[in-house]
């Protein structure tokens, strides 16, 4: 099939495309100056460019919510899809390199972020942002691009593996510690609230992220005891004040509240300093969601958290760092008998200090 007709499917099935320079991966900057920005799904755009060129090359620009794997050593795909089998039943292409492209759909509520290096040997390419070489492009000397698996529009593309997305999705930053006292409903209220607070000042271009990021670290402290529904309506009522509207603000806490609650915080053992809160590498916790009713029983009185044996004395409480527009709180040492204690203020919800 020739380059224009091929060109002329992608764009029908719903993906932008682009001329390349004939024998290359680089688009043809004489017919789009502006690189992959000029992306067309247009009819009569994608005739004239391969009128002008018939020898070009095809790019593919997926849209936002398709995200291509970019396998340039082939061991790498087999082993993430080892991990991941229904990776195999996702549209794919080998490169003349012998890696893959392989092309899944993100849950809506979710963005990555193309530069993210999480898996080894793996780029992350589309989401409307980096795009792809596809057949039937030929380089130089004379390898070319071949489907393995034909591509399908991005409503049927398989949706990616959920633990799979958990790793591609950045931690939140580096918390301070925080000493609390009382009992463990209040250590996970004001570990719920100082999350809420970094989601309060996300600055714009960030805030859909550092939600879900928070979401899913909140998550976490769900089997523990919080309730899930007070923790979505607190991070729902953060996100606003940063400026995400509610529906996307809820989608958003939702999914990561879910995805975060089966791999809860490893909350370790008590001591006399308190307990350090921190987060597993993958998923230990395989109940059901909270929202399609798999929960745990959660607190006989409204309002109140379950709380396990060890959290009945202190706890060591993970916080945001302070803002670009605070300086960084040391803390103070207080003597309480002959045990000295470094203290810092209890965080709180968003709003100006």
């Amino acid at each position: 099939m020739s380059a224009v007709r091929t060109a002329l499917g992608y764009a029908r099935m719903g993906y932008a495309v682009l001329p390349l320079a004939p024998g290359e991966k680089l688009p043809h900057t004489a017919l789009v100056r502006h690189g992959l920005k000029e992306a067309s799904r247009e009819e009569a755009t994608i005739t004239t460019w391969w009128r002008s060129c018939p020898r070009c090359g095809v790019g593919i620009l997926a849209p936002e919510g398709v995200l291509v794997l970019d396998f340039d050593d082939p061991t790498a795909w087999e082993r993430l899809k080892g991990e991941y089998p229904t990776l195999g039943d996702a549209p794919r292409q080998r490169t003349p390199k012998g890696g893959y492209h392989v092309f899944l759909r993100l849950p809506q509520e979710v963005r990555l972020s193309a530069t993210v290096r999480k898996l080894a040997g793996v780029d992350l390419r589309g989401m409307g942002r980096a795009y792809v070489v596809a057949a039937p492009t030929r380089l130089a000397d004379g390898r070319g691009y071949v489907w393995e698996l034909p591509l399908v529009p991005p409503a049927k593309l398989p949706q990616i593996p959920q633990d799979l997305l958990l790793r591609l999705l950045p931690p939140p930053p580096p918390p301070r510690e925080v000493v609390v006292e009382g009992s463990s409903p209040r250590r996970l209220r004001a570990l719920l609230q100082a999350y809420a607070e970094a989601v309060a000042r996300a600055p714009e271009g960030t805030r859909h992220n550092t939600l879900i990021r928070y979401a899913v670290a909140t998550g976490g402290l769900i089997p523990h005891g919080l309730d899930p529904r007070e923790a979505e309506e607190v991070l729902v009522a953060a996100a606003l004040e940063a400026g995400l509207p509610e529906r996307e603000a809820r989608e958003a806490a939702r999914w990561g509240l879910e995805a975060g609650a089966k791999a809860p915080l490893d909350l370790g053992d008590s001591d006399a300093r308190g307990t350090l809160l921190k987060n597993p590498s993958l998923p230990s916790w395989t109940a059901k969601t909270f929202w399609s009713g798999g929960a745990p029983k959660t607190p006989k009185s409204p309002g109140h958290l379950g709380a396990p044996a060890p959290f009945r004395s202190r706890g060591v409480l993970q916080n945001p760092g302070p803002s670009s527009s605070q300086k960084p709180d040391l803390g103070v040492l207080e003597h309480e008998g002959k045990k000295p204690r470094l203290r810092f203020p209890t965080p709180r919800l968003g709003g100006r200090r």
